[in-house]
């Protein structure tokens, strides 16, 4: 069993899970700078805003990546089903937390967004060990894309080309909130049908 715990550790798909991770060090050390930047003006605050997007898109890609190559070899192992999510979770939630020390984000939609992640992932683990599996939802798949593309613009922040990337992401993190919440819900809906049929 160990060693097919460390053989699935090495696999492509679940090393691009693990590296979003670590990104999530660099991801508060470019707040925290951006932060003592606000207050010294040492720096422009519109590259150091733009290069904490870039990194977080990175963490985006590989998203999308390890999924695509865990198909395509047939690399899914149960070591990646619980990898990938924490991971997106993790990545997500902690530069939303860190979006609102710097104003860019309201507190209470990120506590609501968080809230739902915990519920979600708590009402799985509970169904799991009474042997029965909710599958992930495609509702749940458009909420992470919509929740990245929110953190990219707010991440941004600030007008180039003529597009107010604030703006852009405060329009995203509406949208994904929605169907943040709304997925949750399907989730607890399911579970209850489900439920209902195995009874």
């Amino acid at each position: 069993m160990h060693d097919d715990l460390s053989n699935d550790l090495k696999t492509l798909p679940n090393l691009l899970s693990i590296s979003r991770v670590f990104l999530i060090p660099f991801m508060i050390v470019l707040f925290e700078v951006i932060r003592y930047t606000a207050r010294s003006h040492t720096v422009r605050l519109e590259w150091l805003s733009f290069l904490a997007a870039v990194v977080f898109g990175i963490g985006g890609l590989t998203d999308f990546f390890d999924g695509y190559f865990a198909r395509k070899y047939r690399g899914i192992t149960n070591l990646g089903k619980l990898l990938d999510p924490i991971a997106d979770k993790l990545l997500i939630a902690t530069t939303m937390i860190m979006l609102v020390s710097i104003n860019r984000l309201h507190a209470w939609i990120v506590v609501l967004i968080i809230g739902r992640e915990i519920a979600v992932t708590g009402l799985r683990a509970v169904s799991a060990s009474g042997g029965l599996i909710i599958p992930a939802s495609l509702e749940g798949k458009y909420k992470t894309n919509f929740q990245i593309a929110a953190v990219v613009g707010l991440l941004i922040h600030y007008t180039h080309f003529g597009v107010d990337f604030q703006r852009v992401g405060m329009l995203f993190i509406w949208i994904a909130l929605f169907v943040t919440m709304w997925s949750g819900a399907n989730y607890f809906v399911n579970f209850s049908k489900t439920l209902k049929t195995e009874v």
